[in-house]
Order: structure tokens, then sequence, then C-alpha cells
């Protein structure tokens, strides 16, 4: 389990570096045609406004793998050990029910729906930007069985109260 999640952390870490190096790259060229060329380009505002709906799904799925989701502790802090223990299994079963039913049964509908549509500028197939739905609902679903795996073989230690405050900072 620990190599699929390793292999899978390095693919979409690497994905989302070089998705967001791109975004930068693009973000630079907008500002240099727009101000210093006097001429805005139409076809970099739209590369990134499809890169961020890639890159926050995409980084939602990385998230859920990480632990670093936001969590409301509240519940789980007041409560005896036993259901803290079923609460911490709640979160990623929770994650999977969304993940389905929202990201990639939604999502395979709004790209069958899409698929006809070009975007403006690019011409790219809406159905393209559209699958970043049931994709990163494919790998939160991963993300969340891995959790669950590590929780149930003890493999994955959650943090304490200062590792979460200090990670809060990050």
């Amino acid at each position: 389990m620990k190599r699929v999640r390793r292999v899978l952390d390095a693919l979409l870490g690497g994905v989302l570096a070089l998705l967001l190096g791109g975004m930068v790259l693009i973000l630079a060229w907008q500002v240099i045609s727009r101000y210093l060329l006097g001429a805005p380009s139409t076809l970099s505002e739209e590369t990134l406004r499809f890169g961020v709906i890639w890159m926050s799904l995409l980084g939602a799925a990385y998230a859920t793998g990480q632990g670093s989701h936001m969590a409301v502790d509240f519940f789980r802090d007041m409560s005896p050990p036993r259901v803290n223990r079923m609460l911490h299994y709640l979160v990623p079963i929770s994650f999977i029910v969304f993940a389905v039913f929202v990201l990639i049964l939604g999502g395979l509908r709004g790209v069958t729906i899409a698929s006809g549509q070009h975007s403006p500028v690019l011409r790219v197939p809406m159905g393209l930007i559209y699958a970043s739905l049931p994709t990163s609902g494919v790998l939160i679903v991963l993300y969340s069985l891995l959790n669950i795996v590590d929780l149930k073989l003890g493999a994955r230690r959650l943090p304490d109260e200062l590792a979460r405050a200090l990670g809060a900072g990050d």
C-alpha cells in the first residue's frame, strides 16, 4: 500500500507542479502582453481558467491523500475514544460517497452533456474540461480507500494537536 501511495503521490504531485509552473508562465505572458505590448492575449485567459479548474480538483484529490483537507475537530475532540475512532473512518467514507455520486457520476454526466461543445477561444472540447470532475473523483476514491486501509492497519498515525497547529501554517 505504501508503494501505491508513493507512486500516486509522485505522479499527481508532478502533474500539479507542472500545471502550476505552466500557469505561472502563461500568467507572466498575460501580464507582459497586456501592459508592455498593449495587446492582451485572449488565449492565455481561457487557458488559465481551465488550468485553475484542473488544478483545484486534482489538488483536492492530493489533499485527500495527504490528509490535509479541512476538518472540523470539535466533535472528534469531545467524543470518547471509541466514537473518536469511528469518526476517523467517517471522513474517508463520506469522501468516497461524495466522490462517487457527485464527482464521478455527476462528472460523467457533465462530460456527456458538454462533449459536443467547444470553448470559444481555444476550441478545446468542453468534455475535456469537465473530465476533471470524474478524474479527481476516481483519485479521491483511491486515496480514501488507501486512508481507510492505513487506519485499519495502524500505518497512518493521526497528527496530534501541536502537529496540526504547526501544519495549519503551511
